[in-house]
């Protein structure tokens, strides 16, 4: 399987897992999806859960990727941005946040995969410490930090009800406003 494959691969496991769950698929509905054999799957992923740690690893690099991108933006603008990113991909993708998806099975999941997770939330925990060291706020910077990534997350199981995808950045901006100092 070639490099591209495998990215291709790991591009349509990641929409499985993100519309489905990691137990909503097998990776045998993933090779036929891609028109190749079972058995060149298993040659780069012996298993699910190497395929699942993997992806993780692939959303890791897809996220420091984008931040180093969009890096020269402000902080707050930054997160704004990344508000709208996200938005975007999971409303009008109809998918679901990629560390949240396995929150339902969580005790399911293998330890190993667990790590993978974490360190994608850590990572993204980090990044929004290192912004909010840069805007004045209110409260603490680990306050700012877990109560932006609850509004993200909840505005946009509110959003999906309502089908109001602009309900994220409403409350996104609000609450930002709300913390911040002056």
């Amino acid at each position: 399987m070639s490099t591209s494959t495998k990215t291709e691969l790991l591009h349509e496991a990641s929409r499985m897992l993100l519309s489905k769950g990691l137990n909503g698929f097998s990776l045998q509905e993933l090779a036929s999806s891609l028109n190749i054999k079972k058995a060149s799957l298993y040659h780069h992923f012996p298993s699910k859960k190497a395929l699942a740690i993997e992806l993780y690893r692939f959303y890791q690099d897809s996220f420091t990727e984008w931040c180093e991108l969009h890096e020269k933006l402000s902080p707050e603008k930054l997160i704004i941005t990344y508000a709208q990113k996200l938005t975007s991909w999971i409303c009008e993708k109809q998918r679901v946040c990629p560390v949240g998806a396995l929150s339902l099975e969580w005790h399911l999941v293998e330890p190993e995969i667990q790590v993978e997770i974490k360190k994608l939330h850590e990572l993204q925990k980090a990044w929004l410490t290192k912004l909010f060291k840069q805007i004045p706020i209110r409260i603490t910077q680990q306050e700012a930090v877990l109560g932006t990534m609850g509004l993200l997350q909840g505005s946009i199981q509110l959003a999906r009800l309502n089908d109001d995808p602009g309900l994220v950045l409403k409350n996104l901006k609000s609450y930002l406003k709300a913390i911040k100092k002056g």
